[in-house]
């Protein structure tokens, strides 16, 4: 949260930047209005156990009202002992999503399947399976529920269902510094340029004409969940213009 504003600008990048826990998206959402192209979420990562015991419902929906994007939220099965209240939560989020659509990525390490069985349960408009690994049957299921796919170096390498996502519904994440390990450089937040060529390659067009789309994916994204009006002013004029 110490970043400066200048230096945000500097990544000549739109930026969905994620927070960990309730108390980290209320000090990021502060920042808001000077951070004129990032796009600040509300998070509860199901990997941190203090964001876990720490989540309120109410809190959740308080700083929910503040932003166009929930990130990261859903399940992690590294520790067994805490999908109980991972489920709990998660499950929580997405009553409230329901109601009131936001883009949202998704996670879901060793749990793909549990995933996409609480969307099914739960359906939302604008949920991203960010770093996606789920099995084929797993995808196509996502799909059918109306979900996104959103696509880093790491997901290039070892996803072997990318294939069968169709290119209107795929967006473009580094997920630093976990997700771009092995990817180009400079290694920085909205840096995907080689996810792109790889992809673009992999579907047989142009870098330009893989970006014109995922532009415009993510704009029918803003469109579907309504959330136009809570994006940053630059950004919202970058996706009007798309």
């Amino acid at each position: 949260m110490a970043i400066d504003a200048r230096d945000l600008l500097n990544l000549r990048a739109v930026i969905f930047a994620a927070s960990r826990s309730l108390g980290e998206s209320r000090a990021a959402l502060k920042r808001q209005p000077s951070d004129l192209l990032t796009v600040w979420g509300v998070g509860v990562h199901p990997g941190v156990k203090g964001a876990l015991d720490s989540y309120d419902s109410e809190v959740f929906g308080q700083l929910l009202s503040e932003t166009a994007y929930v990130g990261e939220v859903g399940l992690d099965a590294k520790v067994p002992s805490r999908l109980s209240q991972q489920r709990d939560v998660f499950a929580s989020v997405l009553a409230q999503l329901q109601v009131r659509p936001r883009l949202t990525s998704i996670h879901s390490y060793g749990a793909t399947v549990e995933v996409v069985d609480q969307l099914e349960r739960t359906p939302v408009t604008g949920a991203i399976l960010h770093w996606w690994l789920g099995d084929r049957a797993s995808t196509t299921r996502a799909l059918d529920l109306g979900a996104w796919f959103s696509v880093n170096a790491a997901t290039l390498r070892r996803s072997n269902a990318l294939d069968i996502i169709p290119i209107d519904r795929l967006l473009l994440e580094t997920d630093h510094p976990d997700g771009n390990r092995g990817g180009g450089q400079p290694r920085q937040p909205g840096n995907v340029s080689d996810v792109e060529a790889r992809l673009a390659a992999s579907r047989g067009i142009t870098s330009d004409a893989l970006r014109l789309q995922l532009w415009q994916n993510l704009a029918a994204l803003v469109a579907g969940t309504g959330t136009r009006d809570l994006l940053p002013s630059r950004v919202r004029a970058i996706v009007d213009a798309t």
